[in-house]
């Protein structure tokens, strides 16, 4: 991402190109904040204002607007990306009048050595029913059909010692590990197959969201894993393609940083990603580090 990139530009409905994202989304080198169709001045002011953490004296005013865009409060030299959902939501005075600040902040901070205002446009989706499923297909953001192997299937079961006889010692899988995981209150187990592993998972306290799961739909598939090489950056690239994530930041898992996606943007599936060894929230989160 270029410090003297100007990604607002002349040629695109309302004057505000929809912006391409780089390859490679370093979330320390980027604010995102996604503008959910405000459809007035105070509904897109707020919702920037909590996104970007503006200090308390920000008035609400275009003015005020131009300034901390600018030069942000706390000084924070990061980009700052604007991924703008349905902006015909906006009345057209107010639309016009938004796009002119971020024009002037991008030509400013352009002009300064700062790292870039993006805005990307998100239009307003044609309602469908019922899409078939390669239109499903075609709709998977570029980051999801470029993650790597499956890591792990993930099965609720009542007991793993009564699941292992199956597993393991009917299906001859490699038992990995078994382990009790206090925070989630639940006890795995790893076994190995191919490249992949199958995960036992075993609720210990019935309380819980995979208690109620196997109360409800009994054992079974619960989640599907997939290895990313840099799990921060993978969940950057999600959110700003519009996915619901679960967690938005990486997490301390059994094996390795994790996070979740939500199954409403998985068409029902629950969908887990991992970080592969070695990777940098690896550190951030205490693992070891080493491939």
């Amino acid at each position: 991402m270029s410090r003297a990139e100007l990604s607002l530009a002349p040629g695109a409905p309302g004057g505000v190109k929809a912006a391409p994202m780089p390859d490679e989304i370093d979330p320390t080198i980027a604010r995102v904040v996604h503008l959910r169709g405000p459809a007035s001045k105070g509904e897109l002011l707020d919702r920037l204002a909590r996104g970007l953490a503006f200090p308390t004296w920000f008035g609400r005013n275009w003015d005020a607007l131009e300034e901390l865009l600018r030069s942000p409060v706390p000084p924070d030299d990061r980009a700052i990306v604007l991924v703008w959902h349905d902006p015909d939501r906006l009345p057209s005075p107010d639309r016009e009048l938004a796009e002119a600040v971020f024009e002037a902040v991008a030509e400013a901070r352009a002009r300064t050595g700062s790292r870039p205002l993006h805005v990307r446009i998100q239009p307003r989706s044609a309602p469908q029913k019922e899409p078939a499923m390669t239109e499903h297909t075609k709709r998977v953001p570029e980051a999801i059909r470029r993650l790597g192997k499956v890591h792990h299937v993930a099965l609720i079961v009542r007991s793993i010692d009564g699941a292992l006889a199956l597993w393991r010692d009917q299906l001859g899988l490699e038992l990995e590990t078994v382990m009790d995981i206090p925070q989630d209150r639940v006890r795995i187990a790893f076994l190995g197959v191919g490249e992949s592993k199958i995960e036992l998972v075993e609720p210990t306290d019935d309380t819980t969201g995979v208690a109620r799961f196997l109360a409800s739909k009994g054992e079974g598939f619960h989640h599907v894993c997939f290895e990313v090489e840099n799990l921060a950056e993978t969940l950057l690239r999600l959110e700003i393609d519009g996915l619901e994530l679960i967690d938005t930041a990486p997490r301390r898992g059994a094996e390795g940083p994790v996070a979740f996606l939500h199954p409403r943007s998985g068409h029902g599936v629950l969908i887990e990603l991992i970080e592969a060894p070695g990777g940098p929230a690896w550190s951030a989160l205490g693992f070891d580090a080493s491939p």
